[in-house]
């Protein structure tokens, strides 16, 4: 749970970046100001004292920092981090925010440095590039946790590559598949997932904003390539208008790939639930994953399940909010844009811990496979019947016809069951599931 900011009428308002000689805020309109944004800036901490580093090294490229002046810096954001790590930097309402918490520290305790390192910076440009570490850290550890899932399920589908299992259109029973093919279609699904979160990431996050100040440049020829290269970002975003207009865009890009992720463990978690009924009973719930009832003494649920469902619609929701949050915005900054964490950190912590519970459920659930097995009824069958007169000559219309006349006479046993199966030799088929091919397209996108 979000713990909520509280704020006394009597406590003192501390002096912020912008505020002005013999100037007092309102203390209700400091906390409605800054609110729970300093729980979210918290995190960001590490992200803004490493864009820090960086444009010190650009002010001293320049000549506007000393060399005695950077070694200071260096000295002081180290201790900030120390004190981070420790948990003793701490965010207050009246820091405002993690900017202002660092730059105040800075000339406290190293006086001019403090007074230099905004030199031609503004907190607008700041929060872009630390939310922008911030996202392409996130988006790193997201999708080791995609590609870890996905290596699970490959290794369920080898494991019961041939454990046959009703597949269903309509919510009807079909035509005959496996276990195998139903892992796999999940573990293909994610591959295109992390290939999104991998665009976006690299293409749309790893962008340098910083240099743009307020969003309308500055009287320096800073060197903001170079800039770029000591963030660890892969190339400048050039426009300083649009560097801010994109605000709001890029974080919504972002829980894009997290509902696309979502969708496919929202999906494979209603086949759980379902799956897992008494009615179907293909899967057995371990106690490791499993809650019970407070009243009914004989229940097992798979919570976690439900709760993956639950949360993609959370997630999904925080993207439009986002998108809510920028609609109708004329260019340049707006206060509201902090308004956008709160969404972006909740889609993103539900998407990481979703991934990794799924990982769980994946490796945790038992396949039931006498259940499985007397659930491949007859009727499954008749569509291979139907290609089996085919095969012998006739048109596939006639032999439609003629095995649907005929239902009550498909006969089928535990033998000839996966041996139809494996018939449906083409690429992707129960018979041919490329599972190796998955497992070196992960492989790739690992690197």
């Amino acid at each position: 749970m979000t713990k909520k900011i509280t704020k006394t009428k009597q406590e003192s308002v501390q002096k912020k970046l912008w505020q002005k000689q013999g100037f007092t805020l309102n203390p209700m309109i400091e906390l409605y100001n800054s609110g729970d944004d300093v729980i979210y800036d918290q995190e960001l901490i590490p992200y803004d004292v490493q864009g820090s580093y960086a444009y010190g090294k650009m002010l001293h490229r320049h000549g506007i920092l000393t060399n005695a002046d950077l070694k200071i810096l260096e000295k002081g954001l180290d201790e900030i981090m120390a004190l981070y790590k420790a948990g003793k930097f701490q965010l207050k309402v009246e820091d405002e925010d993690c900017h202002t918490k660092i730059e105040n520290y800075l000339t406290d305790h190293h006086g001019d440095i403090g007074k230099k390192i905004h030199t031609a910076r503004s907190r607008n440009d700041q929060i872009l590039v630390t939310m922008r570490l911030f996202m392409k850290e996130k988006m790193k550890e997201m999708k080791s946790f995609s590609l870890a899932l996905v290596n699970d399920l490959i290794d369920m589908a080898q494991k019961h590559e041939f454990v046959p299992m009703p597949g269903f259109t309509h919510m009807q029973k079909a035509m005959p598949t496996t276990l195998g093919t139903w892992y796999g279609s999940f573990a293909e699904s994610l591959l295109d997932d992390i290939k999104i979160m991998s665009a976006i990431s690299d293409v749309l996050v790893d962008q340098n904003p910083l240099g743009s100040g307020a969003g309308y440049g500055s009287p320096f020829a800073f060197d903001r390539d170079k800039l770029s290269k000591d963030l660890g970002l892969s190339r400048t975003q050039s426009n300083v208008i649009y560097c801010h207009n994109s605000r709001g865009k890029i974080e919504g890009m972002v829980l894009e790939a997290c509902c696309q992720i979502m969708l496919t463990l929202n999906k494979m978690a209603s086949d759980f639930l379902l799956f897992t009924t008494q009615e179907f009973k293909f899967f057995t719930i371990t106690d490791e994953i499993g809650t019970g009832s407070s009243i009914m003494p004989q229940k097992k649920n798979l919570d976690v399940a439900e709760l993956i469902r639950g949360r993609t619609a959370t997630v999904i929701s925080c993207r439009n909010e986002i998108t809510m949050n920028i609609l109708n915005k004329v260019s340049g900054y707006h206060r509201d844009g902090q308004e956008i964490k709160r969404p972006l950190f909740l889609g993103l912590r539900y998407t990481e811990m979703s991934l990794q519970v799924a990982s769980i459920i994946v490796k945790k659930l038992i396949p039931n496979e006498d259940a499985l097995y007397e659930d491949m009824t007859p009727e499954l069958f008749a569509t291979h019947k139907a290609f089996e007169l085919v095969k012998k000559g006739k048109m596939f219309r006639d032999a439609y016809r003629e095995v649907g006349l005929n239902l009550d006479k498909i006969i089928i046993n535990k033998d000839n069951i996966v041996k139809m199966l494996k018939e449906s030799k083409h690429q992707g088929g129960a018979g041919n599931l490329q599972l190796d091919k998955l497992r070196q397209e992960a492989k790739k996108l690992t690197k």
